[in-house]
This record gives structure tokens, C-alpha cells and sequence, in this order.
């Protein structure tokens, strides 16, 4: 080892070192320098050794001088020449042990690229929120949140202030009070309502009519009210957080190399915090570490913890009490013990807890799709408690709150994966012991990077009159009836108030969906399954990467990782690992190629479903565009024509992916690709004809003539398909798995023909029949399996009307609408479907 380099090392370890790391490593310095004062003396006996040892030494010193002068210049040029070499692998060998030291062979976090900011509100709905919550358009920096240093200046008290600086940090970041909240909710009036009401409904159903008997009946609803209370109730403590986060700060870093969040970000939450108005944080859902991400985030940045809502399943022993104290409320997946019974006692519980929590000051945060996500796509939204906010906005109890859409992204999630539910195995329950393997699996293991963000707050107040206008526009009057005491859909409430919750629920989804920064595994995945499933060389697959990256950038996607992407691909691969992606050597270049077989493929495809999300509008385009273009010679298609299939192509895929926001129209979305397509040379215009049907392709702000004057009605256009194109052909490929599947549970229908189906049972014939188009080659892509997308067919078909459902002996069965069921009916709605199944 060359000085030079064990004083950068000095100096590099100190810098980052505390005082007592810094003795042991000056310490371990001086054994090498007495290790290397002995290695010079062996050198030295050495080269007199073999000096003495030259042929010609005949172990007497009376030689000519010009023979020995010859013979010591042979040697010196040969020691020469092996000390160089000798230095050189010294040198290899110094780097490759720092290196084999590192996690990470480059910095992958943007902690000195500056970023622009993302996720503004939108200036539709919120532009007053915009304006006021904004810190400017300047770029900010990347933060680790694992490292205390880049949370702020960490002033050193001492000794101890420096040995111990996350001790000193999570002992003096900014205080709160969080107010215990439990008497009062079960003092309430409303609450005592639903009690007496419980008692009497139960005293009836069992034919009791006696006073005393009632009497009996209330008191067990009471003590089961107080039940529902002590299981739900939250124990959030200040104390808890600075030692969860101490804790946290010791066991994160162990799975991550960093979790990194813009700067602007944390100053935007400040901004808002100081309003005084309560925050409302909406998170995507992707993996049980986005509670302990979020609630991490915000204390150790100056901000109020929130109460947050979870499942009882993670009420376990031990964990589920340390969850109580950094803030969890827990509350049932289903809400209701006996179907088609609404659970009225509970809700009113739930509700009233949640009201005075709010009115106490606390924040809040619930998961905007309910569970985690199994497919990597966001779920639908569930609107139960946001309801909440809106009733308390609405009867006049809250004034006004703060929503936040909050994203959390994984290169590698901690929980692995969920192939088999995918698969139609059910979900396993949450036990101690599989905690504990959880654990000790996370902690031996590397999950790379994390990227959490938080979008710009806006008002609950500005949204909700912004959609109340909107709806007053269209029908002239706008009911405002919120619901007496209950949840979302407890009681009778009004269609017009069921709207807005949704409405407001789905576009918080399309924000935060948005705003998901994009991971290197993501990106990698996303490309090996839908560009190079044939597999590719590292050379091409690195300048795919690179046009990736300056799309996304353009269409102000932001990413989670920085460098070379080269560099990217090989870090992204290795966390993927082997059974993911085959690695292999071939011409003297490094191959890649995606396993894509069950249930391998289903994994991979997970981490390629976030660029999905980002893409699928464009996909519907580029599939309707080959589908009207199937049968033509000229592939010539008229622009109204493409935007009429494409919004049938959309309804379809309802549930699977959110379009737009809620406050935009899908013709002016599906209107913006086809100008980026006709940028992209994927459509160029052929012709323009007069009498066409309607507005599309013509400016958005001409007004539509009626139809019955041909000669002013606006041009139809039509544009010419360049079906070679690469991007068109990448763009179709990535919803054929879907297609796929949905033709083949609209197919199924022809079997449910006078037949009531279970809903388990229905689930398990069509993945049998997927299975089936795999094995005979009918269906392409194995991740075409999932069960996923098989119930939201069926959701589809519910709504759609041609499939009907009720609960039967506590069981959910289904069967065909009489309406349809005549094979004739059925041929028309499966060709909605088998009209998008072309092969690529």
C-alpha cells in the first residue's frame, strides 16, 4: 500500500469517523506501518541473498569490477521490473478492497444533483393552493433522511454531542403534544344513539320486548363499544417516537443504502404546517415499511407525527403495541360482521374517534387504495375515510384541511413478493413468528434505494367547491346532505355527495401516481420485459436506458437514481437477482434476458407496472391505432375515430389504471398523445375532409355545429400509421397481458349460461382457463395470470350489468344477467373486448 493512499484513507476515514472510531483506525494504521519497517528489512536480507546467490559468485569478493559492476545492473533491472509489476497488482489490490467495502460502486443518490420540484397541486382544481403553498421554481437538493447530518446542522455538545450524534438529534427535534383521545368518544352522543339502536335491533331480532331485557342488551352493546374503542384507539407519544426513531436510524440503514426525498418537499410541509390548518397525508400503498417511511420522514423533519390508520391484521402481539405508540389506529378490513348487515355501532365508533382526533389537532394518514397493492399498479380508491374529512368539511365541524398525496417507492421491496395470492392461493394472515422472519430476513438482506414524496398540500376547502362548481355547471344545483353520524355509505347519503368523495379519492390517485419517482429496478424491469424479452447486451440495453431516462424527463417524470446507466442497469440487475433476469457472456459483451415463466415473470412484472401506470394511455392509443389499422393496406385512420375507440378501450381498463385527473376530459388526454405520437413521426397527417362528426382534431375551443349542415361542420382528419414504428409497437405490447386476460374471462361468460357460480370457485376456473391459453399458445405473456386483473374483469362486467351478484349462505355467487343470456347477447360483448387482440 502506497502513503499517499493510507493518508487519503486516513484522512477520508476521519472525516467521516467519530473520535473513538478515529483511535482505532490510527491504531490499526501503526500496526501497518511496523508491519511494513518489517517487510523492508525481509526485502533488503532478500536482495542480498539473492545477490550472492548470481551465477558467477563464487563466494569470493576478487572479481573483475567490470564483471560484478554487469551482474549488479542485470539484477537491479530485474528487481525493477518486478517491483513495478509488484506495486501495480499492489495498487489493483488497494482499490478492489475499497471497493469490496463499499454497497454501491457509484453514488446513486442525487444528493448533489438538484432537482426540480414535483407534484405541484393542480391549477385547475387548486390554483389558490398552488400559489400560496409553493417555495418557487428553484431546484433543490436530494436529502438522505438516514443520514442526521443532511437534516440540518447538528450542533456538538461536547464529547458525548459528537460520539453520539443521532442521540443528540432524536432527543432534541422539535417537540409536540399529542392529546390522548378515548372518554370523550364514548361519552358522545351520537355514539350513545347507535348503542341504544343496537340494543334495540338485537332485542328484536330475538323477541324481546321487556324493558329489563332491553335494558340487558344495551349494556352489552355498551361494554362492546368500549371493546371496539380499546382495540382501535391510537397511544401516539412523543416519548416513542424519539426512541422509534433512534431505532430506526440504527436498523434502516442495514436494509437500505439510503432514503432520499427532496429538500423543497420538507420546506413545502413546514409551509403548510405553520398554517395551523390539520394535515391530511394520502400515501400509495406498496409495502408495510410505508407507515414507519412516512411517520419517520416528518418527525425527524420538524413536523407533527400523524395518527395512522391500519389494518387489525397488524395488530399482533409485541409489534402491534409498539405501532399503537408511533401512531397507528386500527380498524377492520371489512366493517361488517354479517353480510349485507351494516355494523352501525362500529362506525359511529370509528367516526366519532377520528372527528375529536381531528378536532384535537392531530394529523392524519390512511392509505388511499386500502392494501397494499399486489401488481405494482395503484389500486382503485376507496372513499370510507375520506368520507370522514368531507362529512366533518361539509356539516361544518372541520373548516378546512390540507390533503397531501404522499408516494413511497422501493427498489426492492422488503416483503419479496406476492406471486402466489397473484396465483390464487389466499393470503396469509400477520403472526409474530412470520414477523420475526421477516425481520431477520430484511436485516440480512439489502433492499437498496427508497425515495419518498410528498406532493404540495392543497385545500379540502378549494377542491371541494371546485368540484361543486363544476357539478353546478353541468346540472344546475348541487345537494349538499352529509350523512347524520356515520362512515361513507353507513346510512343514506346523497348520490351527489358519494360523487365528490370520489371524485376527490381519484384524483388524489392520479397525483400521487404521478409524482411516483421512477427506480432503477423499475426502469430495467419495465425495459427487458416490453422492449428486449429476447434478451439483450448491455450496450443497447444501457442506450434504451439513457432514452428512457430523457423521456421521462421531459414528461417531467422524476427518477430515484443517478449515474452512469450503465452503472444503473448492472446495480439494478444484481438487486433483481438471478431469478429474475439471466445474466450471461457472449461476443465479449454482457447479456441480459428477463425469466419469463410463472411464477418468476410475475415478480419482474410487479417492478414494471410503476412505468405502466405512467405509460397506459399511450398504450391504449398505440392499441387502438394497430386495431383500426389491422385490415388496411394504407393504415389510415380519422382522428375522431381514434379518440371514440380509445375512450371504449379506457372503459374497459377502468379498473386497472386512472387516465386523468378528475377535473380533466379523457377526449382532450387521448387528443395530447396523438400530437405527441404525430411529434414521434408514429402518425403523419394524409388528408382532410370536410362533414366530419365532430370536434376531434380540430382546435379545442371550436364550437360543434349541428350535424345537419354538412358545410359547417369542422374537417375530419386522418393521419397515416407507420405500423413499423418501434415506439408505436413498444407502446401496444404493454397492455396485451391485460387484453389478453379480459378476453378470456368475456369468453367464460358462454359458460355461466343458466348457471350461479361461487365467487372462489369463478376465480379459480378462470385462472384455469388462462392457464390453458398459455399451454396452447392462445395467450403470449404468462403475467397474464393474475388474479388481480381477473376480479376487476368481473367488477367491470358487474357494472357493466352483465354479470350480477348477491351473498348466498354467506357466500358471494354470481351469474349472468337474464338480459344476457342468449349467446347472441354474450357475441356483442365479448367483441368489445376481442376488437383490441391483435398480435404484435
Amino acid at each position: 500500500m502506497m502513503w499517499p493512499e493510507v493518508e487519503v484513507l486516513i484522512s477520508t476515514t476521519y472525516a467521516s469517523a467519530g473520535y473513538f472510531e478515529v483511535s482505532i483506525v490510527f491504531a490499526f494504521f501503526a500496526w501497518l506501518f511496523s508491519e511494513r519497517v518489517m517487510a523492508m528489512m525481509e526485502l533488503m536480507s532478500t536482495k542480498l541473498y539473492e545477490a550472492c546467490s548470481t551465477p558467477g559468485y563464487n563466494g569470493s569478493l576478487k572479481q573483475s569490477s567490470s564483471s560484478l559492476h554487469h551482474q549488479l545492473t542485470q539484477f537491479q533491472l530485474r528487481k525493477r521490473e518486478q517491483i513495478a509489476q509488484a506495486k501495480t497488482l499492489s495498487v489493483h489490490s488497494f482499490e478492489s478492497a475499497l471497493y469490496s467495502l463499499k454497497e454501491n460502486p457509484w453514488n446513486m443518490v442525487l444528493e448533489q444533483e438538484k432537482r426540480p420540484l414535483m407534484g405541484l397541486s393542480c391549477n385547475d382544481c387548486c390554483p389558490r393552493s398552488r400559489k400560496n403553498g409553493g417555495i418557487g421554481n428553484e431546484h433543490f437538493p436530494i436529502v438522505d433522511l438516514l443520514r442526521v447530518e443532511t437534516l440540518g446542522k447538528i450542533r456538538r455538545h461536547g464529547i458525548l454531542g459528537s460520539i453520539f450524534p443521532t442521540i443528540r438529534h432524536c432527543s432534541t427535534f422539535k417537540k409536540y403534544e399529542y392529546p390522548y383521545i378515548y372518554d370523550t368518544v364514548l361519552k358522545d352522543e351520537t355514539v350513545q344513539m347507535m348503542i341504544e339502536t343496537a340494543a334495540s335491533e338485537e332485542a328484536l331480532e330475538n323477541g324481546v320486548t321487556d324493558p329489563n331485557g332491553i335494558e340487558e342488551f344495551v349494556v352489552r352493546q355498551t361494554k362492546r363499544a368500549v371493546a371496539i374503542l380499546n382495540h382501535m384507539h391510537s397511544k401516539l407519544s412523543d416519548l416513542a417516537l424519539r426512541i422509534g426513531s433512534w431505532v430506526f436510524y440504527k436498523t434502516l440503514p442495514l436494509l437500505f443504502t439510503s432514503m432520499s426525498i427532496p429538500q423543497g418537499q420538507i420546506e413545502m410541509l413546514r409551509k403548510a404546517a405553520a398554517t395551523g390548518l390539520p394535515l391530511i397525508f394520502l400515501p400509495l400503498h406498496r409495502s408495510h415499511l410505508d407507515y414507519i417511511a412516512v411517520t419517520f420522514t416528518l418527525c425527524n423533519s420538524g413536523i407533527r407525527a400523524p395518527l395512522v390508520a391500519a389494518g387489525e391484521n397488524l395488530r399482533i402481539p409485541i409489534f402491534g403495541k409498539l405501532l399503537t405508540g408511533l401512531g397507528a389506529f386500527y380498524i377492520k378490513r371489512r366493517m361488517d360482521p354479517v353480510s349485507g348487515k351494516k355494523d352501525k355501532l362500529y362506525r359511529a365508533v370509528l367516526h366519532n374517534y377520528m372527528t375529536q382526533c381531528m378536532q384535537a389537532g392531530h394529523y392524519f394518514e390512511f392509505f388511499i387504495e386500502g392494501g397494499r397493492t399486489r401488481t405494482g399498479k395503484p389500486c382503485m380508491p376507496k372513499g370510507g375515510l375520506m368520507s370522514v374529512f368531507v362529512d366533518a368539511y361539509l356539516s361544518g365541524i372541520l373548516e378546512d384541511a390540507l390533503l397531501v398525496p404522499v408516494s413511497v417507492n422501493y427498489e426492492k421491496i422488503v416483503e419479496g413478493n406476492f406471486v402466489t395470492e397473484l396465483t390464487g392461493e389466499p393470503k396469509k394472515p400477520e403472526t409474530l413468528m412470520s414477523a420475526l422472519k421477516g425481520i431477520w430476513t430484511a436485516i440480512t438482506s439489502h433492499y437498496g434505494l427508497v425515495r419518498v414524496d410528498f406532493n404540495q398540500p392543497f385545500s379540502l376547502h378549494e377542491l371541494v367547491r371546485s368540484f361543486q362548481n363544476k357539478v353546478m355547471n353541468k346540472s344546475g344545483t348541487f345537494h349538499i346532505a352529509p350523512s347524520s353520524a356515520s362512515l361513507y355509505g353507513t346510512d343514506i347519503v346523497h348520490e351527489e355527495q358519494r360523487q365528490l368523495v370520489d371524485s376527490i379519492t381519484r384524483h388524489i390517485l392520479y397525483d400521487c401516481t404521478q409524482s411516483t419517482a421512477v427506480m432503477s429496478t423499475n426502469a430495467v424491469a419495465f425495459l427487458l420485459l416490453y422492449y428486449f424479452r429476447d434478451g439483450v447486451p448491455l450496450s443497447k440495453l444501457t442506450f434504451a436506458l439513457d432514452r428512457l431516462r430523457e423521456e421521462l424527463s421531459s414528461s417531467k417524470k422524476d427518477v430515484g437514481f443517478s449515474g452512469e446507466s450503465k452503472d444503473v442497469v448492472e446495480h439494478a440487475v444484481s438487486l433483481l437477482g438471478a431469478g429474475l433476469v439471466q445474466i450471461e457472456k457472449r461476443d465479449d459483451d454482457v447479456h441480459y434476458k428477463p425469466v419469463s415463466i410463472l411464477p418468476n415473470v410475475l415478480e419482474l412484472n410487479y417492478y414494471s407496472n410503476t412505468l405502466i401506470s405512467h405509460f397506459c394511455l399511450r398504450g391504449v392509443v398505440g392499441r387502438v391505432l394497430l386495431s383500426l389499422t389491422a385490415d388496411q393496406r394504407d393504415a389510415k385512420v380519422s382522428i375522431e375515430k381514434v379518440i371514440d375507440v380509445s375512450i371504449l378501450l379506457c372503459e374497459i381498463l377502468q379498473f386497472e389504471f386512472i387516465f386523468t385527473k378528475t377535473c380533466q376530459q379523457l377526449n382532450n388526454a387521448v387528443f395530447d398523445v396523438i400530437e405527441e405520437m404525430t411529434m414521434q413521426e408514429i402518425l403523419t397527417e394524409a388528408v382532410t375532409h370536410r362533414g366530419g362528426r365532430s370536434g376531434y382534431g380540430c382546435p379545442r375551443n371550436l364550437e360543434i355545429i349541428d350535424d345537419e349542415d354538412d358545410d359547417f361542420l369542422p374537417p375530419e382528419t386522418f393521419y397515416k400509421v407507420n405500423r413499423e414504428e418501434e415506439k408505436l409497437l413498444f407502446y401496444a405490447r404493454m397492455l396485451e397481458p391485460l387484453i389478453d386476460t379480459y378476453c378470456t374471462v368475456f369468453s367464460y361468460l358462454l359458460c355461466m349460461m343458466d348457471q350461479v357460480v361461487p365467487e372462489q370457485i369463478l376465480v379459480k376456473e378462470l385462472l384455469d382457463t388462462v392457464k390453458a391459453g398459455l399451454d396452447n399458445g392462445s395467450i403470449r405473456y404468462a403475467e397474464s395470470l393474475s388474479t388481480d386483473t381477473i376480479k376487476n374483469c368481473m367488477k367491470l362486467l358487474e357494472k357493466w350489468s352483465v354479470l350480477e351478484c348477491h351473498i348466498q349462505e354467506g357466500t358471494k355467487v354470481y351469474y349472468l344477467n337474464p338480459k344476457y343470456e342468449s349467446e347472441e347477447m354474450l357475441v356483442t360483448v365479448i367483441g368489445k373486448a376481442e376488437l383490441f387482440r391483435n398480435r404484435l
